[in-house]
């Protein structure tokens, strides 16, 4: 959870939205209860909601209200010792929310998650003691998201150290005849051995593009004669990265080999044209120009994903324009879809700096081979 420097920073970066929006108040509810799509509502109050759904309510004033089943006596005691001045409020339901909403009379309240306000929410507001205007907002909270704070690129820069350092171990670990579960639990227990809390960590047969993907308790087999995906995504202090490479049995697997290296370096020549208000949509173009004189396909001109708080916030949208900030992280991933390396990618973690991206994971490793 977060300390008290890093709340106060956010909740003035998002009073100042609130000012250039007019908003009275603002209100992050999560209903998902999914680590890897956190949103707003963590990102106001580091809470993780998982006795169900939580809120969080900022008025312009600064005052800010968690209101959520079963929060606990850590969270309270996390928040006094910090000095956090977040009002606790257990219990949810949409009645319930509109009622801890209606009683600071906002005449314009701004939802930082469009998808998680619901129609019976809002109904319970029409019912308040005065008229409420919702401004929709969540585009702009999700931008202030994006740039993350030096607080937040210390926590992402450890995450993506211990997943270099269980890399350095995969090649112990992927033999053939193996369990993809048990290949994905030892990457787990390898990355909390090194500090993390957690994770979300695939084993996954080539191609994967087109069938479910199987992340819980797959019990099939590592085979022979085949290629892999490996993702090592650790999640430090609520912090999330990425480190994706491919394996393979394959014996003299040149095809593969040589994709690979194309894709590093497509990756290599896109690094120093990341830069603050470069398009990223642009960037793609370069990067598939990049691979096609290498004779190579992409499945898309998506580059991958930002991170941070949550594994995707959000995907890059190859149809819309996107200038980069100073500050955010992506999750950068070139896919191809060449016929014999369908799905193949390599993807790192990078952060956007003033003269280009910086890639935070270290791991120079190639594809790891196994018999």
């Amino acid at each position: 959870m977060m300390n008290r420097d890093e709340a106060f920073a956010r909740w003035a970066r998002v009073r100042r939205l609130m000012d250039e929006h007019e908003l009275d108040a603002l209100v992050a509810v999560d209903r998902s209860r999914d680590e890897i799509q956190a949103g707003a509502q963590r990102w106001l109050t580091g809470y993780i909601p998982v006795g169900g759904p939580a809120a969080a309510l900022l008025d312009r004033d600064g005052r800010i209200e968690l209101i959520s089943e079963r929060i606990g006596r850590p969270v309270a005691e996390h928040y006094a010792a910090q000095d956090l001045p977040i009002e606790l409020v257990n219990g949810f339901s949409d009645r319930l929310l509109a009622e801890r909403i209606s009683r600071r009379r906002p005449r314009r309240l701004g939802i930082a998650e469009s998808g998680t306000f619901s129609w019976s929410l809002a109904a319970a507001l029409g019912e308040g003691p005065s008229p409420v205007s919702l401004v929709d907002v969540s585009a702009a909270v999700g931008r202030l998201r994006l740039r993350k704070s030096a607080y937040e690129l210390a926590l992402v820069r450890e995450s993506c150290r211990i997943a270099d350092a269980v890399w350095e171990q995969v090649p112990d670990l992927f033999r053939v005849g193996r369990a993809n579960r048990d290949v994905v639990a030892d990457i787990d227990h390898l990355a909390r051995r090194e500090g993390s809390e957690g994770g979300f960590h695939l084993l996954l047969k080539l191609p994967f593009r087109g069938r479910p993907m199987q992340s819980v308790a797959n019990p099939e087999l590592v085979e022979a004669d085949s290629r892999y995906l490996i993702e090592i995504s650790p999640r430090y202090e609520g912090y999330y990265s990425q480190l994706t490479i491919p394996a393979t049995t394959r014996r003299d697997d040149e095809r593969l080999l040589r994709g690979y290296h194309d894709v590093v370096e497509a990756k290599r020549a896109a690094q120093p044209l990341m830069r603050p208000g470069a398009d990223l949509t642009e960037v793609a173009a370069r990067v598939e120009g990049f691979l096609a004189e290498r004779g190579h396909k992409m499945t898309s001109l998506s580059l991958g994903h930002f991170c941070g708080m949550a594994l995707e916030e959000p995907r890059h949208d190859p149809s819309m324009p996107f200038r980069l900030e100073e500050g955010m992280t992506l999750i950068f991933h070139p896919v191809l879809a060449d016929p014999e390396c369908f799905s193949l990618m390599r993807a790192d973690t990078y952060m956007i700096t003033e003269n280009g991206a910086e890639r935070l994971n270290r791991y120079d490793g190639t594809v790891v081979t196994a018999s």
